[in-house]
């Protein structure tokens, strides 16, 4: 049952769902007026600044708020005037932390005033759990907005490799499972779930029978994702992916895959690295 906006003083256990129903509302006004395309677009955006904001540390807000900037000030220039049914519901005020719960109108301002100074603002639990409420409805509305949209020219289909059957190895099928749950569900094994629970739903999906843990050669290669393999082999592996999320236009995956490309060049022997100078964004 939906929780009801309050006018005074909602019970703390209420804050984070009550955010996140203000962030969704603003989410669904602000992105209405548009084209499919355009909403597509701007759903991925939001879904890269709240990944931005997982990694939220008190003594690392420098850092993540630059990133945030840079992709505020890129889609500003992009869009341009017509940006402003988007930009008009202040997206940004919601990474205030401190001062969130007045701005966006979850306290009214003579209660936020008098509160303790401590339960004005978000506490860090609080905050992880808001964006990740955030991602998993916009994944949701993600879905829904390819549902609408008309099936890819036969054209654009991703075309089969040569020697495809060779290149289709399992540390790609894994790499492509990892990136597709991170991104797609935000289930990362190192951070949300036990990398057992994963490693048996890759079973399943890569039509592996599973015996035990011990003796699951895919609950050891994904235990290590994405960096089963290493160096020219881990460039290569995630080039081979990367074209497939990119046809989906899966944009936050294609980011991290790309993130993680020139993060594995500059880990390269200077002699080799030199063959992928103009490969790095």
């Amino acid at each position: 049952m939906p929780i009801k906006e309050p006018t005074t003083n909602p019970p703390r256990m209420h804050i984070v769902p009550l955010l996140a129903q203000r962030f969704f509302k603003d989410y669904d006004a602000g992105v209405q007026s548009y084209s499919l395309p355009q909403q597509l677009e701007l759903t991925e955006h939001l879904l890269h600044v709240l990944t931005i904001f997982r990694k939220y540390q008190p003594d690392e807000q420098e850092s993540i708020f630059t990133q945030y900037r840079e992709k505020e000030e890129a889609l500003l220039k992009k869009y341009g005037k017509t940006g402003k049914p988007y930009f008009d519901r202040q997206f940004h005020r919601y990474f205030y932390f401190e001062t969130v719960l007045a701005d966006k109108g979850i306290f009214e301002s003579e209660v936020f005033n008098n509160l303790p100074g401590d339960q004005q603002g978000l506490t860090l639990d609080e905050i992880h759990q808001f964006i990740q409420v955030c991602h998993n409805n916009l994944s949701n509305a993600k879905i829904f907005l390819y549902l609408q949209m008309e099936p890819e020219a036969a054209a654009a289909v991703v075309p089969e490799p040569a020697g495809s059957d060779n290149e289709m190895t399992k540390a790609r099928q894994l790499l492509a499972i990892f990136y597709l749950l991170k991104t797609g569900f935000a289930i990362e094994h190192r951070d949300t779930h036990s990398v057992s629970a994963v490693a048996q739903l890759v079973h399943l999906l890569t039509g592996t029978k599973f015996t035990t843990t011990q003796n699951s050669d895919i609950y050891k290669k994904y235990a290590s994702m994405p960096n089963y393999n290493k160096g020219e082999q881990l460039i290569a592996d995630l080039q081979f992916i990367q074209p497939y999320f990119n046809r989906l236009n899966m944009q936050e995956a294609v980011q991290l895959i790309e993130e993680e490309i020139n993060r594995a060049i500059k880990d390269l022997p200077a002699g080799t690295r030199n063959k992928y100078r103009n490969k790095e964004i």
